[in-house]
């Protein structure tokens, strides 16, 4: 007996012991894993210095503390969901082992990655690497080599983002909540980086030569699909090596001996077109629709197979120029800034003193494209670049659709897709709005041109009615007869000085019931066909899509400020009701190429109902109405969370 006590005390002793280890073990790994994460916060505080080594020596050892954490108290964090009822923690408990899996599978991501592109990273932070190593052959040769590295990484995060979604946020405590809230963001953004380093290798040529169309757009005179193709260009690569690129004006791809189509009607109707040429292409506003139209009517004499169109307008090259300017350009007589870039393309455009407006002069007005294009290109493969500061502008001007990617590839177009950047008209349920401008006046009014939509929604009746108005003004004060025809003026000012024929589409829920409109009639002298419009709207259902179009002709003189209503019945379910909840939720594109219109949206809210939230939050809002006031350079998406009351 006495020997069962010693030994039950022994084993008590060694229980004791060992939990204090165990206690002391997982404190010295909590104290470990706070002083890093303290340390990534700092850096991402101060993204501008960040030194990838550093970044990744930080990542390894965050890799470290959290398979160390794994190890001791998995158990103990599988049983946390069971306390998930205590008041104040309950919610950390109950999201505790999603929240070890996505840290797990982050950490598993980030260190493979930086495993794989060590090379890369150390050059872009300069320690140790060269300019060479961040070539795009050095770059697309490391990719290719890294796949397998690069896939597991992809893998893990995406195991990581799988954990993320099952947290369930809104029972975090203040604390924990703060803490975690930059994987809302970090994640996607992660995923998304590994998915395009996954496909870059196939799109840079590294199994062979690829073909990409380089359409040069200028919004000065707006196409639905971003501005009037201007120029294109035909980038050859392979093996992450750049073996061609060539720069024409858009009319030089014109191939004659070939059949084109017909234009789509109004192309044919308002500007006098027989055939569907390249540079006219871009009629849908939705991209993916408008490069394959591209690609169809590129015809530039010799057989060449496309692989992608990428859509550049002249305020993307205006930040881009800015951001890795300045530039030495061929036959500028000094360095081409953001600041500059603009007029230097106008003044290059524009015959010189006392050149006339001539065959030889329609033939070179466009060279000053190639010799840009060059320019950039050359500074791009310098080095010395600010790649971070580059990669946050390109991705603000594919939000902003300055620039337009279309990619054959089948991964690479979905990543697109899933991201948003592929400029494409986006079907989804409730309400839809899209403001679609084309300029039919050969000259380039919309330089001169300011825009601002209101649309205003009243949820009460069954059906729901909408309000559009558009509201134009022409700030040019010059004295232009609005006369149809096609010239060319001896500045590009005066081409920006003339009126302004507007082919407004407007787009719709399908379903929709167009109730009255502003009608604005266009004399017949203003017109080619010489016949007066009535001001009458063309209902179409849309080619692209699920959604109804209401087209209409305009015209603005310079000085003038014109105002256009239209009013709508919406489809009956545009709010969608789950028994007493339910949910109105707005999609508004924003059209390729257009500056920063001032946008207002105003909803009232249905009879007896309240708001629950609203995302993002509203300018102002009142019992029965919720009101927007922002800047429409983006997509934008409203949701309204309602309650029925009695």
């Amino acid at each position: 007996m006495i020997w069962v006590k010693r030994a039950g005390l022994i084993l008590a002793l060694l229980g004791v012991i060992l939990l204090i280890v165990w206690s002391i073990r997982l404190a010295q790994i909590g104290l470990s894993l706070q002083e890093h994460l303290s340390q990534a916060q700092a850096l991402a505080d101060a993204p501008e210095s960040l030194d990838p080594a550093e970044a990744c020596g930080l990542v390894r050892d965050l890799r470290g503390d959290v398979v160390a954490l794994r190890r001791e108290v998995w158990w103990l964090v599988r049983l946390a969901p069971a306390f998930g009822w205590l008041p104040g923690v309950g919610g950390d408990l109950q999201a505790a082992p999603h929240l070890l899996d996505t840290a797990n599978g982050l950490t598993e991501a980030g260190t493979l990655t930086c495993n794989a592109l060590e090379p890369a990273l150390a050059a872009s932070g300069g320690t140790g690497g060269t300019s060479e190593s961040l070539s795009l052959e050095g770059i697309t040769r490391l990719l290719a080599e890294k796949q397998p590295s690069l896939e597991q990484a992809l893998a893990a995060a995406e195991r990581a983002q799988a954990a993320w979604e099952r947290v369930d946020q809104e029972r975090l405590s203040e604390w924990l909540a703060g803490k975690v809230s930059p994987l809302d963001k970090g994640l996607p953004l992660l995923v998304t980086g590994l998915k395009a380093a996954t496909v870059a290798p196939d799109l840079l040529g590294a199994d062979g030569p690829r073909t990409y169309l380089i359409l040069a757009l200028n919004e000065d005179e707006l196409r639905a699909g971003g501005g009037f193709i201007s120029g294109v260009g035909e980038v050859r690569v392979e093996a992450g090596q750049i073996v061609t690129m060539t720069f024409k004006d858009s009319y030089a791809v014109d191939d004659f001996s070939q059949p084109y189509p017909a234009p789509p009607d109004p192309l044919r109707h308002y500007m006098k077109l027989d055939i569907w040429v390249f540079r006219d292409s871009n009629w849908s506003p939705d991209f993916p629709t408008a490069a394959r139209q591209a690609i169809a009517l590129y015809r530039p004499g010799y057989p060449v197979s496309i692989d992608g169109v990428i859509a550049v307008d002249q305020e993307a090259v205006r930040r881009l120029v800015d951001t890795i300017g300045p530039l030495e350009v061929e036959g500028a007589e000094e360095p081409v800034t953001g600041e500059t870039v603009i007029s230097y393309m106008r003044q290059s455009w524009a015959p010189g003193e006392g050149e006339e407006l001539d065959g030889e002069w329609w033939k070179q007005r466009k060279a000053f494209m190639g010799a840009l294009a060059q320019a950039v290109w050359a500074q791009v493969k310098s080095g010395g670049n600010d790649w971070a500061t580059l990669a946050q502008i390109s991705l603000r001007l594919l939000e902003e659709k300055h620039v337009l990617i279309y990619l054959e590839q089948p991964e690479a177009a979905a990543l697109l897709a899933e991201q948003g950047w592929d400029g494409a008209l986006r079907a989804g349920t409730g309400d839809y709005l899209m403001v679609v401008d084309t300029n039919m006046g050969y000259n380039k009014a919309n330089a001169r041109v300011h825009q601002e939509i209101i649309y205003e929604v009243d949820l009460r009746p069954s059906p729901p009615q909408a309000t559009l108005t558009l509201i134009y003004t022409h700030t040019s004060t010059a004295d232009y007869p609005c006369i149809s025809e096609t010239r060319y003026d001896p500045t590009y000012e005066q081409m920006m000085d003339r009126c302004y024929w507007d082919y407004v589409r407007i787009y719709v829920p399908l379903g929709s019931q167009l109730l009255e409109a502003t009608r604005i009639p266009v004399p017949g002298e203003a017109l080619f066909s010489g016949e007066a419009e009535s001001g009458q709207v063309n209902i179409q259902t849309a080619e692209e899509g699920p959604w109804t179009t209401f087209a209409v002709l305009g015209l603005l003189s310079p000085s003038e400020t014109q105002t256009r209503f239209f009013t709508w019945t919406l489809p009956a379910d545009v709010v969608q009701w789950d028994t007493d909840r339910g949910v109105y939720s707005l999609q508004i594109q924003k059209q390729p190429g257009t500056r920063s219109y001032p946008l207002t949206v105003r909803v009232r809210l249905p009879e007896e109902s309240e708001l629950l939230s609203a995302e993002p939050q509203p300018s102002a809002s009142e019992s029965d109405r919720v009101v927007y006031q922002v800047k429409l350079n983006h997509d934008q998406r409203f949701t309204l969370h309602l309650r029925k009351v009695p």
